[in-house]
């Protein structure tokens, strides 16, 4: 084992090492009940050298009968290892291991080895794997590959054997055997409509060989990838598999599946079966190569690493310190091209979406499992501008379930399901509208899922905008959800996708589309109120990045200058009337890996208005606050008035509003979300946010909002979840009915007040 490893990392790689061997345990096991020649685990530890005796049988099995993919790095590892007696002890309990896991037939359960090894991986927080649980794997194929929404014949084998599915991030190979299992659901049902004698065999055959094709840079995961699809049809033997091991890092500074990027070949670490598929013309002679095919795709599903080139979650993070800085390099000269429309920043998923755009066939579909900050972060625009370019989205799935926020195993991340259909370039195609579906329980079993996907295939859900009410998705007498449509060729043209999948409760949706619009909606009324609002931007500027104001100043330890509101304590700040609370003083040089910033340049941009930078809303309790005087800040945006009369007025009723129920719905349907309740809220969003037009206010309702600021300014705020009991923040709800001449609208804070992300409880 290399020396340079780690403790953590050492014990991982021996866990992994054990799975792969259980593993191919199990297999010999379930191949014996169909192959004589194969001897079961029993015979085997009747021998007093289990070791050579695996060691020779795999050998055997790999030449004789052809289950490579399987038994080869098997094989590898256990002739690796010593004949000692803490060895021969060791593989004789892995076999009875995998002798029990066979007789409970739970290594027939969907990628079983899969869960086990990513509780085992150690390095997966460095290398941005998430495991995709197998709910979501379910539910996110079986809508992909509805059968209606193809134009095959699914009882056709011939037909099936030119469909081809990949996977450029397969881990274990969850996505890929959803894939497979909702590809055999659908020549089951085409072949029993038709009183079609199914040929299960067969079809197995075409899957493995044919249609699914996986690409990782862990070998030990591909492994578990061809043992898992094996298993589906232990009694055939399969001529190849389209499992692919890619070099990441190395002398060549390899990018494993982004190198797709650059074409459809991409030189192999290894492949499944051991054959070389390309040559290479040196001087010195034809050198031989691997070389991984990536075909044009019927379907790309993928849930891509999320590492990111900011903070502590290191891109390439898995490799040694001096190879990382040149994949880095290399990763971004690849991803500035401008037809590329990745952002490195958002992380290696955005570049990943992008490199599987280039082999999606037109009328193809892609099925991803993304961060939640997709639909709104900043960084993803550029992934958000090639699907709305490229391709209609058909389903975005999000989870309003604080008990599970996420898709992925091992993660708290909020995260999305998308499906999206490429654009043929040629056909007009037909309006279709996005089905947004918001979990009010993230499904846990396959069933569930099941359950999901049925409802969204067979009722019509209604439109967000001209319809009424949701589809509701339940399960017996347990709500599972709600769906409503969105046209595609309106959320196309938005600045981000959040909306759709803002809030668990569709009227909420509802109101906060017509808000946007200068229109106050209300469930049950017939008509909708006027606002003047505008684009924040319009009224004044942000103050600057907190990471320019940490290249120019430091936390002083006495009085500066240079006032300061520094952190945003949910014990502390409890009034929207403020007063700085520390001091900074402009930094002597710049800090290691920065550059300096002129303490005048940032100064200058320093305000009396703050508006939150990120929130943890079951928590807090301001989005705004003012201050006695201008102030520098690290967690909030500072923000000042284009210079005109009646500033301080006009201060006020902007404070006002933002702690508003308007101004958090507004707030919350442009957030940007990291993990539930955990939010941020990015510059670019918030100079387009829409907020109270206080250009459009009459002397008399500036006044009436700068005294209602007055009586509450001192008070003291509750906690957002507690909202709808909160007698400040109904204060200021009225006061603004009564300012703008609006109806009661206490039923939008009472919404807010029950939303999961906002008190994290479900509803």
């Amino acid at each position: 084992m290399n020396a340079q490893l780690s403790a953590t990392q050492k014990e991982s790689v021996s866990h992994i090492a054990g799975l792969v061997l259980v593993n191919a345990m199990i297999f010999q096991e379930i191949l014996s009940d169909h192959d004589q020649r194969v001897r079961s685990l029993q015979k085997i530890l009747a021998k007093s050298n289990v070791l050579n005796e695996f060691a020779s049988h795999w050998q055997f099995i790999i030449g004789q009968i052809n289950y490579y993919p399987i038994f080869h790095l098997a094989h590898e590892l256990i002739t690796t290892l010593t004949a000692n007696k803490d060895v021969m002890d060791s593989l004789r309990r892995l076999a009875q291991t995998a002798q029990e896991i066979v007789d409970l037939r739970a290594a027939l359960h969907h990628d079983l080895m899969g869960r086990v090894y990513h509780r085992l991986l150690a390095e997966a927080k460095y290398l941005g794997t998430y495991y995709t649980s197998i709910p979501a794997a379910t539910l996110l194929l079986k809508l992909a590959l509805r059968a209606n929404a193809w134009e095959i014949e699914w009882n056709e084998l011939d037909e099936l054997r030119k469909f081809t599915v990949a996977d450029l991030a397969c881990g274990t190979g969850t996505l890929l055997m959803a894939s497979a299992d909702a590809l055999t659901d659908n020549y089951v049902a085409a072949a029993a409509a038709r009183e079609q004698k199914v040929n299960v065999a067969a079809l197995h055959t075409v899957l493995a060989e044919c249609v699914i094709h996986g690409y990782d840079v862990l070998a030990s995961a591909i492994h578990l990838t061809a043992s898992t699809l094996a298993m589906r049809a232990p009694q055939v033997s399969f001529e190849r598999m389209n499992l692919n091991v890619l070099p990441l890092g190395g002398a060549d500074h390899r990018l494993g599946s982004i190198e797709f990027l650059e074409g459809g070949n991409v030189g192999m670490a290894s492949d499944l079966f051991g054959g070389a598929q390309a040559t290479r013309v040196t001087a010195t002679g034809d050198e031989r190569l691997l070389s991984a095919a990536l075909p044009q795709l019927d379907l790309c599903v993928m849930n891509p690493p999320f590492t990111r080139s900011v903070g502590g979650n290191l891109l390439f993070g898995s490799v040694p310190e001096d190879e990382r800085a040149e994949m880095q390099k290399r990763l971004k000269k690849l991803a500035s091209n401008k037809y590329i429309f990745a952002n490195v920043t958002a992380g290696l998923g955005s570049v990943f979406v992008a490199a599987a755009n280039n082999y999606v066939k037109r009328n193809g579909r892609l099925a991803l499992v993304l961060p939640k900050a997709l639909l709104s972060g900043v960084a993803w625009g550029e992934t958000r501008q090639l699907i709305n370019r490229n391709y209609r989205i058909e389903f975005l799935i999000a989870s309003q379930d604080p008990a599970r926020w996420n898709f992925s195993e091992s993660t708290d991340l909020s995260e999305v399901l998308l499906i999206a259909q490429k654009l043929d370039g040629v056909k007009t195609h037909k309006e279709k509208p996005v089905v947004a579906v918001n979990l009010w329980r993230n499904p846990t079993t396959s069933f569930e899922s099941l359950t999901i996907a049925h409802a969204l295939t067979h009722d019509t859900p209604p439109d967000l905008v001209d319809g009424q009410g949701a589809l509701e998705i339940c399960l017996g007498e347990k709500k599972m959800g709600e769906a409503v449509a969105f046209k595609w060729s309106e959320l196309k043209t938005r600045a981000h996708w959040l909306l759709p999948a803002a809030f668990a409760q569709s009227d909420l949706m509802r109101a906060a589309y017509h808000l946007e619009r200068g229109k106050l909606w209300l469930p049950g009324r017939k008509t909708t109120s006027k606002l003047p609002l505008c684009p924040l931007g319009e009224l004044g500027t942000l103050g600057p990045d907190a990471r320019d104001v940490h290249d120019a100043f430091k936390v002083s330890k006495s009085s500066t200058a240079y006032p300061a509101f520094w952190g945003h304590n949910a014990d502390e700040v409890l009034t929207i009337a403020q007063k700085p609370n520390n001091f900074l003083i402009p930094l002597a040089k710049a800090k290691p890996g920065r550059h300096l910033r002129r303490a005048e340049d940032i100064w200058q941009h320093a305000g009396n208005m703050l508006m939150a930078e990120r929130l943890r809303l079951n928590s807090q309790r301001l989005l705004a606050v003012r201050l006695t005087r201008d102030v520098l800040s690290s967690t909030w945006w500072e923000f000042s008035f284009k210079k005109d009369g009646r500033a301080k007025q006009k201060q006020k009723a902007f404070v006002l509003w933002l702690n508003s129920t308007f101004g958090l719905l507004l707030l919350l349907a442009n957030r940007e979300e990291t993990e539930g309740a955990w939010v941020k809220f990015k510059k670019p969003t918030l100079a387009a946010l829409p907020v109270l037009d206080l250009r459009a206010l009459s002397v008399a309702q500036l006044k009436q909002l700068a005294a209602a600021y007055d009586r509450v300014a001192e008070k003291e705020l509750q906690p957002i979840p507690q909202m709808a009991t909160d007698a400040v923040r109904a204060e200021i709800d009225a006061s603004i009915a009564r300012a703008l001449r609006l109806p009661d609208f206490a039923v939008l804070r009472e919404m807010l007040a029950r939303e999961p992300v906002v008190r994290m409880k479900r509803l």
